[in-house]
Order: C-alpha cells, then sequence, then structure tokens
C-alpha cells in the first residue's frame, strides 16, 4: 500500500477523495465524548489493529526485497548435512553437520579437531561438490588431508594473513552460493594461544563479538554449511552445533616411541535438537599414509545436564 498523501488523514478514507480532500474537521479529543459516560471507554475513528496493519502494509512495500521469510517447522525438519563419514558419530549428531548453520570444532591442540575438520571435508568432497578451507592459522597442508586430485580440483584454499581477510574471505565465499562446505580454521599454535594479547587472539574475539550473526545468517541464506575451529567455543548462541574436543590419551609404540595412536573423545555441548552433554569416543591412527580417524563402538552414554549459571 503506498504511503498516504501529506494531506490527508492517516488510515482508509470511508467516504469519496475528493471530500474527503475538501472538508477537513478537527478530530475531537475522546475524553469529550465519553464525558457523558464516565464509566465507558469506546473507541471512535480506525481501531489500533488496522492502523498497525497499514503501517505494516507500508513497511512491507518500502523494504521490497529485503524482505526474507522466514523457514517454517516443515521446512526445518528437511535439513540436509555434511556426513564425516564416522557413522556412530553422524548418528549422534543427526546426520552430520547440518547444511545452512554455523557450527563449531573446538578443543585445545592434539585433540584431534583438524583430523576431525579434515575427515568432513574428505567426505565433502568425495561426493563431487564444492568446499573451501579459509586458514587463518596457516596450518592446512593439503598432502597429509590424504585428498586426491580431483578431490583438490573442487577445493579453495585461502590461506588469510589476519582476520579481518578471514572474514571478508568467508563472507564472500558464502556470497558466491556455490560451496556446500566452507571450514574456517581460527585454532592457533600453543604459544600463541597462551597469550590472550596476541594479534592472533584478538582477531578471534573481534569475530567473536561482531560477526558471526552475519556469517551464521549468510549460511542460513546460502545454504552453506559453516564450521569454524578454534581453541575454545567462540560461536556462542549463532551455532546450531558445537563440538568440544578432549584428548584421553596417547598410545606409543617402540622402541623409539612413535605416537600410534591418540584417543579422544567428542563432547556435543550444543545442538538446537538434540540432547547435550553425549560423548563420542574417537580414535586418531598416526599413520603413514596420513592420519585416520575412526570413531569408536560403545554404550550409549547419558545426557549431562548443566547447572544454570
Amino acid at each position: 500500500m503506498p504511503p498516504a498523501p501529506p494531506d490527508s488523514p492517516v488510515g482508509r478514507a470511508s467516504g469519496p477523495v475528493g471530500a474527503a480532500r475538501r472538508i477537513r474537521t478537527p478530530r475531537r479529543p475522546e475524553h469529550s465524548q465519553h464525558s457523558q459516560h464516565p464509566g465507558r471507554i469506546e473507541r471512535t475513528g480506525p481501531s489500533a489493529n488496522s492502523k498497525t496493519s497499514s503501517a505494516l502494509e507500508t513497511l512491507l512495500v518500502d523494504l521490497g526485497s529485503q524482505v526474507h521469510l522466514g523457514v517454517s517447522q516443515e521446512a526445518a525438519e528437511t535439513l540436509r548435512f555434511c556426513p564425516t563419514g564416522l557413522e556412530t558419530l553422524d548418528a549422534r549428531l543427526g546426520g552430520g553437520f547440518p547444511i545452512g548453520r554455523l557450527s563449531e570444532i573446538s578443543g585445545a591442540p592434539s585433540s584431534g579437531r583438524t583430523s576431525l575438520a579434515l575427515a568432513l571435508l574428505s567426505e565433502t568432497l568425495s561426493r563431487g561438490v564444492l568446499a573451501a578451507w579459509v586458514d587463518l592459522a596457516d596450518a592446512f597442508d593439503p598432502i597429509s588431508a590424504a585428498l586426491a586430485d580431483s578431490d583438490l580440483d573442487h577445493l579453495l584454499w585461502v590461506r588469510a594473513r589476519s582476520g579481518d581477510e578471514a572474514l571478508r574471505s568467508c563472507e564472500r565465499l558464502l556470497q558466491t552460493q556455490g560451496f556446500e562446505l566452507v571450514i574456517l580454521d581460527l585454532a592457533t599454535l600453543p604459544t600463541r594461544a597462551m597469550h590472550p594479547r596476541s594479534r592472533s587472539r584478538r582477531e578471534e574475539m573481534a569475530i567473536r563479538g561482531t560477526s558471526w550473526l552475519r556469517l551464521a545468517r549468510l549460511a542460513a541464506s546460502t545454504r552453506t554449511a559453516l564450521v569454524a575451529i578454534s581453541n575454545a567455543s567462540v560461536t556462542g548462541s549463532q551455532a546450531e552445533l558445537i563440538l568440544e574436543m578432549k584428548p584421553l590419551a596417547a598410545h606409543f609404540v617402540g622402541p623409539p616411541n612413535l605416537l600410534d595412536a591418540l584417543e579422544t573423545t567428542a563432547v556435543l555441548q550444543r545442538h538446537r535438537s538434540r540432547p547435550t552433554g553425549q560423548e563420542i569416543l574417537l580414535r586418531v591412527h598416526a599413520e603413514d599414509p596420513p592420519p585416520t580417524l575412526e570413531a569408536t563402538p560403545g554404550p550409549d552414554p547419558e545426557p549431562t545436564r548443566r547447572r544454570p549459571r
């Protein structure tokens, strides 16, 4: 509905438009009509609902294509996922990492966070779709990722030099609408992570405070699975899924003592539709060819409840 002319009253005219423009009578205050009946309140003129409806119609016309419709319950139930190839883990996550949502893999160094992200990347590329790895930590190694040449043709590796470059790269990748998976690697080395005032830590905190909402909305609008890797959880309430990796034990063979396998557990800290607190045992094999990840079968643990803060 177009905005009303400046010389016409607000609302819809009940009589001829010309007559409404020629005759303009001042509106009497409501208390004068109610003075004869002090205990009775009546509405005169357009109701509040009609005024709100007219204002809403005008606002929608002005906004135009900037308005995005919400997702119905039926559409939400038909989410697609990027599986990791680990059946036990995918089953606990409801199918894998959700497409069109922001997810996070957090954990200390040597907790298996990168190995899990590489398993997700490899499984995604094996389906012939496009994926991207935004490497702020400068830790991605295509050789250790054990990707075939055909898989590398579908992978875009972005080596960002700063948090601002990583953020802009993520936004540009999400806006292209061609990538099914985008991984943002914010994890740092232990020496750099120990200093909160380091440039890497400041950049990570800046992204956490200002940009996760925008990235989550872009991922939803372009149907892309966005997965962040971090030392500690930084996405907060904007994430659909947060997995925290916790190392359990390291196994060595020798002599000489060489790392054979690393046992770790993935704790589901946040999920919008699954019970949190679930623990999934994982085992990272340090082999040659490159390390492999497998889920260790075991009984289903009971979900843990957090204390209210």
